[in-house]
């Protein structure tokens, strides 16, 4: 793999730079989307990807949606895509132009550039474990009991209800890229193969943030935040590391990992994540930043259970995710890091 040309989008975002980074420092030749020029300047600057400039290309495509956009970097020999970018959800007066739409026309420019490009071997696509269950299950209330059923990569909310918020609408367009991404492969039978990668709620350290109020953005927040006196909202209790995610976008390169496959990425499974873990990982690591009242611990986040199945993922890749215990530590370390610099 190492001195293989791939191409990857999205590597301005949290996922898509730390992908790039570990790309880079596993010897692979990179063409970088971009959308606008003035962000390569900032990315090639960092510590990470500086000793790395000579096998790294800029690409800038303003409009990742349309069909031809790829096509011009796909040729001298480039093996692997990694499809990272997605429309974030962001509030807007129209869900389905601004997030919905844009991500499965980005999806399927992707798959019908790598099918005109026969160097292409394998796609790797960034999708959502939230593609696994229903707006319902997903932002209904809890039940009176708790719901136990083992989801696999096998399922799929096949009709998302009409979204009603922003988030709402970046989850089906996660579902419907996802659709459209099989009904692809099975009408065109393409030569390359893809893999599906269906992260959990991602967290953990932020390679771009230089500050505190760049890393308190969020899933990150939410946990911060309830490290110390915030109540946070109910969430489901399944996470990801990171790091997790973005080796699993190299990983799934490889010809080991078999591919026209989906994946599901996360940690501490079947049975999900327990807040007291994150509360007994700062007491255990940084009793300091306790006894001085920077994490009161007063906060709380109430999980829902989300069991998962992650067998095949870890058959595949060959490897355990990062524990949320362990990843919360990550995540605090870089935090103290932060109020140290700022003392300075």
């Amino acid at each position: 793999m190492a001195g293989d040309l791939i191409l990857i989008t999205g590597v301005s975002g949290y996922i898509g730079f730390k992908t790039l980074v570990l790309a880079l420092e596993r010897g692979l030749k990179v063409r970088a989307v971009i959308r606008k020029a003035e962000q390569a300047k900032k990315l090639e600057s960092h510590g990470r990807v500086a000793p790395h400039t000579k096998n790294l290309q800029w690409v800038i495509i303003p409009d990742l949606s349309k069909t031809d956009s790829f096509d011009p970097y796909l040729k001298d020999g480039v093996t692997g895509i990694l499809h990272v970018a997605s429309p974030l959800a962001n509030e807007t007066d129209d869900y389905d132009r601004d997030i919905i739409s844009p991500a499965i026309k980005s999806t399927l420019a992707v798959l019908n550039a790598a099918h005109r490009a026969p160097s292409v071997k394998r796609v790797v696509i960034t999708s959502s474990a939230v593609t696994l269950v229903s707006f319902a299950w997903m932002f209904g209330p809890a039940p009176p009991t708790p719901d136990l059923t083992l989801f696999t990569a096998a399922d799929i909310d096949s009709k998302p209800a009409k979204a009603s918020s922003a988030m709402e609408a970046y989850f089906a367009s996660k579902t419907l890229a996802r659709i459209a991404t099989k009904e692809f492969m099975e009408k065109e039978k393409p030569s390359f193969e893809v893999v599906n990668l269906l992260p959990t709620i991602v967290f953990g350290p932020d390679e771009l943030a230089t500050n505190i109020q760049e890393l308190m953005t969020s899933s990150r927040r939410v946990v911060l935040s309830a490290l110390m006196d915030v109540k946070a909202p109910e969430m489901v209790g399944a996470t990801v590391h990171v790091d997790d995610v973005a080796r699993a976008h190299i990983d799934g390169l490889k010809s080991s990992v078999p591919g026209n496959r989906e994946y599901i990425l996360s940690s501490d499974v079947p049975e999900g994540i327990c807040w007291e873990d994150a509360e007994n990982a700062v007491k255990r690591n940084f009793p300091e930043a306790v006894e001085k009242g920077i994490f009161k611990l007063e906060g709380s986040m109430t999980l829902r259970p989300w069991r998962l199945d992650t067998t095949e993922t870890e058959e595949a890749f060959g490897w355990k995710p990062v524990s949320f215990e362990e990843t919360v530590r990550e995540l605090v370390k870089q935090y103290l890091r932060f109020i140290e610099a700022e003392k300075k």
